[in-house]
C-alpha cells in the first residue's frame, strides 16, 4: 500500500518566532507547471516562509527529509496521510494503517539523527460527529478508538494536529448556514452562541470544534495547526475572486492578530491552499477542486492578497521567467449540421481536459452553446501543447489568432512548462 506523504518545506527561517506564521501549499497536478526555481522565487518576493507540497512514498526519508536537509532545507513538519479516516473527500483513500506507519516513520527519523522533525497526519472535519455547536463535538464512533491513538502519539513526540479546512463547502454542504458567515466582515449579523463563546465566522467555529474533541480525550493543550485552508475561484456557488479576496483579506488579519479562537487563544501557524491551479487534480466532489489557487497556472495572481500580514491593498508580484505559448485559440467552427458530432466531441475534450468554468456558477456559464464548444475546444488544444493536429475535431475546429475571452470568460493559452525545458551542461533550455 501507498501512503501520501506531505511535507512542509520552511523556505525563509525566522530566528525568533512568537506570533502566527502563515505558509502556502503547492500542488503539482497541472499540465503547465512553472518552474521550481520560478515558485521559489515567488515566495521570496511575497515574503512567503514556506510551501507545502505533497508526495508519494517510497525510498523517502533519505531522499525526501535527509537529501534536502544535508542541501540545506529546514524541514519542520512530515504529514504521513491525508484525511485516512475521511468519509468524504477522501474516503476512496481511507486506510487504518496510518498510526503504525506513523510510528515506524518517526523511529526511522530518529535513528537518522532527524528528530527535531515533528510528524503529523493531515485530517478534515470529517472525523468529527455532525454538529453545529462546538461544545458538542467529538470523534465518529467508527474511528474514535484510532483517532484516540493518533492523539496520544502527537502528545508523546509534541506534534500538532494538523487540520484541513475549506470554509465554503463546510458552510453550504455540513451547516447550511449563511454564506455571510464565512467571512471574518460578516455582514448578515448571523452568529452562534456556545455558552460564553460567540461565534461570528465559520473559521473560528471549526477549530474549536475540533479543539473540543481533542479536549475531551484529554488533550486540552494539543497545538492545532491548519494544514490547508482556502477558497476556490471557479466551478461551485460562491466560488469567485471577488469572494476569495474577500475571505483571506479577512482571514489573513485575524492570523496577524495572535488573538486565537475562543478556546484556543494565541497564536495559529496555517498553510494557505494553494499556490496555483491544478487542472489536472481528480474532481471527485466537482471540478472546483482545481481551482484553489491563488495563482493561475501561468504564474499571474488572481486577486488581491498580502502575504506580509500588513493588510495592504496589493496584488503579490507576478512569477517572472513566464514563456507563454503564441496567441492562437482553438475555435469550434460553427458548423451545427451534426450535433451529435458535435456533443461528442465537447464531451471527449471535457473529459480530457479541464472545463470547469462551463460548469453551472462557473466564470463561462454564461456563454452560447457554440461558445462553450469552443471553450472545450481550446482548453484540450491548450493542454496538449498547441498541437495542430489536435484541433481537427472531426473538422469541428479551428485555429485563430483573436482572442475570443469575453467578460469574466477567459479563453487560456497556457505556458511552457518545467517538462518542456531541457537541461544541457547545467543551463535550462527554452524549447
Amino acid at each position: 500500500m501507498r501512503f501520501i506523504i506531505g511535507i512542509y518545506f520552511i523556505i525563509l527561517c525566522m530566528a525568533i518566532r512568537v506570533n502566527s506564521f502563515v505558509g502556502i501549499t503547492w500542488g503539482r497536478m497541472q499540465s503547465q507547471q512553472l518552474v521550481p526555481s520560478m515558485v521559489v522565487d515567488l515566495l521570496l518576493q511575497n515574503q512567503i516562509p514556506a510551501a507545502n507540497r505533497t508526495d508519494l512514498a517510497y525510498t523517502w526519508v533519505n531522499d525526501r527529509v535527509k537529501n534536502p536537509i544535508n542541501k540545506g532545507v529546514n524541514i519542520v513538519y512530515l504529514t504521513v496521510g491525508t484525511e485516512p479516516f475521511s468519509n468524504t473527500f477522501m474516503k476512496e483513500a481511507r486506510t487504518d494503517q496510518v498510526v503504525n506507519v506513523i510510528k515506524l516513520i518517526r523511529q526511522a527519523l530518529d535513528d537518522m539523527g532527524l528528530g527535531y522533525v515533528k510528524t503529523t497526519t493531515s485530517h478534515g472535519m470529517d472525523v468529527l460527529k455532525l454538529t453545529k455547536i462546538p461544545s458538542e463535538a467529538d470523534f465518529r464512533d467508527d474511528i474514535k478508538q484510532q483517532m484516540l491513538e493518533s492523539l496520544e502519539f502527537y502528545n508523546q513526540t509534541g506534534a500538532p494536529f494538523d487540520l484541513i479546512m475549506f470554509p465554503i463547502h463546510y458552510i453550504k454542504e455540513v451547516l447550511n448556514y449563511t454564506m455571510e458567515f464565512a467571512y471574518f466582515d460578516n455582514k448578515s449579523g448571523f452568529k452562534i452562541q456556545d455558552g460564553k463563546f460567540t461565534y461570528t465566522n465559520v473559521v473560528e467555529l471549526m477549530i474549536d470544534s475540533v479543539a473540543w474533541a481533542i479536549r475531551k480525550a484529554g488533550y486540552p493543550n494539543m497545538k492545532i495547526m491548519i494544514g490547508q485552508i482556502g477558497w476556490p475561484t471557479d466551478g461551485y456557488p460562491h466560488a469567485n475572486i471577488e469572494n476569495a479576496e474577500r475571505f483571506h483579506k479577512g482571514f489573513l488579519k485575524f492570523i496577524a492578530s495572535n488573538k486565537g479562537t475562543p478556546l484556543k487563544p494565541g497564536p495559529i501557524d496555517v498553510f494557505l491552499h494553494s499556490l496555483s491551479d491544478e487542472n489536472q487534480f481528480r474532481a471527485i466532489f466537482g471540478a472546483f477542486q482545481r481551482h484553489w489557487g491563488i495563482y493561475e497556472a501561468d504564474g499571474n495572481p488572481k486577486y488581491k492578497i498580502d502575504f506580509s500580514l500588513q493588510d495592504r491593498d496589493t496584488y503579490p508580484t507576478q512569477a517572472k521567467g513566464i514563456v507563454k505559448m503564441p496567441n492562437r485559440w482553438c475555435l469550434f467552427n460553427g458548423n451545427r449540421e451534426d450535433m451529435d458530432l458535435v456533443n461528442k466531441n465537447y464531451n471527449f475534450a471535457c473529459n480530457i481536459a479541464d472545463c470547469t468554468s462551463l460548469e453551472k456558477g462557473g466564470s463561462c456559464d454564461g456563454l452560447s452553446d457554440d461558445s462553450k464548444v469552443s471553450y472545450a475546444f481550446n482548453v484540450f488544444f491548450q493542454k496538449h501543447k498547441q498541437q495542430v493536429e489536435l484541433c481537427d475535431f472531426d473538422g469541428l475546429g479551428e485555429i485563430r489568432a483573436e482572442n475570443p475571452s469575453t467578460g469574466n470568460c477567459e479563453f487560456p493559452v497556457e505556458i511552457l512548462t518545467f517538462q518542456d525545458q531541457a537541461v544541457k551542461d547545467g543551463m535550462i533550455l527554452r524549447i
